[in-house]
C-alpha cells in the first residue's frame, strides 16, 4: 500500500466510512502494537488498552484534520503510539510515588529463559524499570525525541515533521535528552540518580 491508499483511508475515515476505519485498523494495528511494546518493554497482551487509546488518538487527528499527509500513516501512527507509551510511563512514575512496587510473582519469574541466570535476568528487568522511570521524569519533548530516534529509529527530519519543530530543534532535543538521561539514570560507573 502506498500514499494513495493512505489518502483514501484518511478520506474515508473523515467521512465516517466503516470500511475505511477497518482498513485503518488493519493497516496500523501491528505497527502500533510493536511501537508500544518497544517503548514499554511489555508483551502485546499487556499493551492492548494502550493500543485502543492510540487508535482513538489516531482517529481524532484524522477527523480533526491534523494529519497533513506529510508522512505515511504508519510513521504517523508510530509517533502517536510513542507518545501514548511515554504518557503511560509518566503515569507509572506517578503511581509508584503513591503505591509500593510489588515483587514479581512466581509465575513471572518462571517465564524467564532458563539459559540465563535468574539474577542477571532480574537485574536487567530492574534496569528497564529504572530506565522507564527516568524517561517518565524527563521533559516530555526530550523523552519523545529519544524514543522516536533511539528506540523507534526515526531520523531527525521525520522527528522534526512529527513533532512540529525544525530539524535543528529536534537535534537539540535529542542531544539534551541523551545528556539528561545519562545525568538522571547514571552510567554503568555506579552513579545513581
Amino acid at each position: 500500500m502506498g500514499p494513495d491508499d493512505d489518502a483514501a483511508i484518511v478520506a474515508g475515515v473523515r467521512s465516517g466510512d466503516e470500511r475505511a476505519a477497518d482498513a485503518l485498523f488493519d493497516r496500523l494495528h501491528l505497527i502500533v502494537t510493536r511501537t508500544l511494546q518497544r517503548v514499554l518493554r511489555q508483551p502485546a497482551t499487556e499493551v492492548e488498552d494502550l493500543v485502543q487509546a492510540t487508535f482513538e488518538r489516531i482517529v481524532m487527528t484524522i477527523v480533526e484534520d491534523r494529519f497533513a499527509g506529510a508522512c505515511s500513516l504508519t510513521t504517523w501512527a508510530s509517533a502517536i503510539a510513542a507518545h501514548v507509551g511515554i504518557d503511560a510511563l509518566r503515569t507509572r512514575v506517578r503511581e509508584r510515588k503513591v503505591f509500593r512496587p510489588v515483587a514479581p510473582s512466581d509465575a513471572e519469574v518462571g517465564d524467564f529463559p532458563s539459559s540465563r541466570p535468574l539474577e542477571l535476568t532480574l537485574e536487567a528487568r530492574d534496569e528497564i524499570v529504572r530506565l522507564q522511570a527516568t524517561l517518565g521524569r524527563m521533559r516530555p519533548e526530550q523523552a519523545r525525541t529519544l524514543i522516536l530516534h533511539d528506540v523507534l529509529g526515526h531520523d531527525l527530519a521525520e522527528i522534526a515533521m512529527l513533532t512540529g519543530v525544525s530539524i535543528a530543534a529536534a537535534q537539540s532535543r535529542l542531544v539534551r535528552g541523551r545528556k539528561e538521561l545519562l545525568r538522571r539514570h547514571g552510567v554503568k560507573t555506579g552513579r545513581s540518580q
